[in-house]
């Protein structure tokens, strides 16, 4: 569960207390989505990145540190599942926690999801509230 006070979030399922989480990384090849949800994020506090793909998400964190990533699975050239199989290849030090967003939710699609290195996998539409109790 995500609950933020102003300045401390705190996730369950792997991310204990996480006080200075300031940076996050939105994946999303829908613009209006993104854009809601990094304006959501901005008014707690938050510093937020986008990017279209799963491919710019990798090339983000290769130059940038983010403590969360907020990731969709569809989306064209790397879908959020690959992105995560990927990232689950590099050394934990360099693995940002990771919210997987679907349309699409299935048992085995949310299996691979966790497999891959997702805290949590939500349904879209999504609200920023369902964030914040994850």
């Amino acid at each position: 569960m995500i609950q933020h006070n102003r300045s401390s979030i705190n996730v369950s399922g792997g991310i204990e207390n996480v006080a200075n989480m300031k940076r996050i990384l939105i994946v999303d090849d829908f613009e209006p989505g993104r854009v809601v949800l990094r304006e959501k994020l901005e008014m707690y506090g938050f510093a937020c990145q986008e990017v279209e793909n799963g491919s710019e998400a990798l090339d983000a964190i290769e130059t940038d540190r983010f403590d969360l990533v907020i990731t969709d699975n569809q989306m064209p050239v790397m879908t959020g599942l690959e992105f995560l199989q990927s990232l689950a290849e590099r050394p934990e030090d360099q693995r940002p926690p990771a919210i997987f967003l679907t349309g699409q939710l299935s048992d085995p699609l949310v299996e691979a999801a966790q497999t891959a290195g997702a805290r949590t996998v939500l349904q879209k539409p999504t609200r920023t509230r369902n964030l914040s109790q994850k």
